[in-house]
């Protein structure tokens, strides 16, 4: 299985997915959220998240298919870059 973040931004970005957190449930009025964690051993995604694209439309794809759609609501950049998606 193949997992990918889609990002809109002008030009769009994919990144190969390493782990997506579980998926929170819209409970009482909650927005549904996920957290997505990329590889960025040698820098690359945060070379390609340099300007946050905070607001973003983003797409989680599960061998090419969407399981999670909504915008990015946070980066963060360490040996890996989080990225925290709200529906």
């Amino acid at each position: 299985m193949s997992m990918t973040l889609r990002v809109e931004t002008v030009p769009p970005v994919v990144f190969a997915v390493l782990d997506a957190g579980p998926q929170r449930a819209a409970i009482n009025g909650e927005v549904p959220s996920v957290s997505v964690v990329l590889d960025n051993a040698r820098g690359e995604a945060a070379a390609r998240l340099a300007v946050p694209p905070l607001r973003a439309r983003a797409q989680l794809l599960l061998d090419g298919v969407a399981v999670f759609v909504g915008s990015v609501q946070a980066v963060t950049l360490a040996e890996v870059a989080t990225l925290a998606l709200e529906g």
